[in-house]
């Protein structure tokens, strides 16, 4: 590697290509647009090629820019794990063990097993981050996250995968809603209201997954924009502003102004499972024990 190219522009390299805009990257990054920018350009320069086509709307990658990002997300794949290498030789009695989790999910809805990790390990750090299901996944899959709580129909290739429970969906409306006198609602009922939707980037793998779904049943969603927090998101819908297709775990988020109703669909096929992945090659004592606490708490449940 060119001395004067380091694993920083590769990171920022990574971001613009995900979200194909400078600005989105930027926010995404937590720095300004300019010096993101700059260092792209700063990219180009030392490699000699152009990686972006720029347009008002956003950008598109080159040829070049095409042939150069799976190798980047090697090299940034392959840091990440000299990093987990060595972060596993670390001693047993003053280790880490980070644990993900989806925002999807009410917590609630996941096992909490901090409680008896830190007992388990005392001298550990053990440590909780909560993302997005494919974020999680990226983690778990660099060795910079050992073990993550994922909504399924996540692509998790090359992981350990265990489902632990189901969480079917249900209608989050206004109560004052034609509908919320109903006990039960039929998507039919569904087909004029403005529903607050994910953006597909936020998971591939459940958002088509949906989209089967619902053309299965000759549905057309009329989606508006998803806030990214549930709390707002509801008090959003209690304000009118629209309806959700919601876990059924949120129920138990009290928010005046909202009802949840069942659908009258078979919805198995539109339930939202969670699961605990990991890396096969993740050498944590901490690893089995965990599992160990999380089997246990599935077979409470069942």
């Amino acid at each position: 590697m060119n001395e004067s190219i380091d694993l920083r522009q590769f990171r920022y390299f990574l971001a613009v290509c995900e979200e194909l805009n400078f600005s989105r990257a930027a926010l995404r990054l937590h720095i300004s647009q300019p010096p993101l920018s700059r260092q792209i350009h700063q990219l180009e320069e030392q490699l000699g090629v152009q990686l972006f086509n720029r347009h008002k709307s956003g950008v598109t990658l080159t040829e070049a820019g095409t042939a150069f990002l799976p190798e980047v997300r090697k090299t940034l794949l392959q840091a990440e794990k000299a990093i987990a290498v060595a972060r596993s030789k670390r001693s047993t009695d003053a280790g880490k063990f980070i644990i993900g989790y989806t925002t999807v999910f009410e917590r609630s809805a996941i096992p909490d097993v901090t409680k008896e990790m830190q007992q388990r390990f005392a001298d550990w750090q053990i440590l909780s981050k909560g993302n997005y299901s494919v974020n999680l996944v990226r983690e778990v899959k660099n060795g910079t996250m050992d073990v993550a709580f994922v909504g399924l129909h996540t692509e998790t290739q090359d992981l350990a995968v265990e489902k632990i429970i189901d969480d079917p969906l249900v209608v989050a409306l206004p109560a004052g809603h034609k509908l919320a006198a109903r006990r039960s609602i039929s998507f039919d009922d569904l087909r004029e209201e403005p529903m607050f939707w994910f953006e597909r980037r936020m998971n591939p793998g459940f958002y088509d997954h949906c989209q089967t779904f619902f053309q299965s049943i000759n549905f057309k969603l009329n989606a508006i924009a998803e806030p990214p927090d549930h709390h707002i998101m509801l008090g959003l819908i209690a304000e009118g502003k629209g309806i959700a297709l919601v876990p059924s775990s949120l129920q138990c988020i009290k928010r005046q102004g909202v009802v949840f109703r069942k659908l009258k669909e078979d919805t198995k096929r539109l339930s939202m499972g969670i699961a605990v992945a990991w890396s096969k090659e993740n050498l944590s004592p901490a690893l089995l024990f965990f599992l160990e606490l999380v089997r246990a708490w599935k077979q409470k449940v069942e």
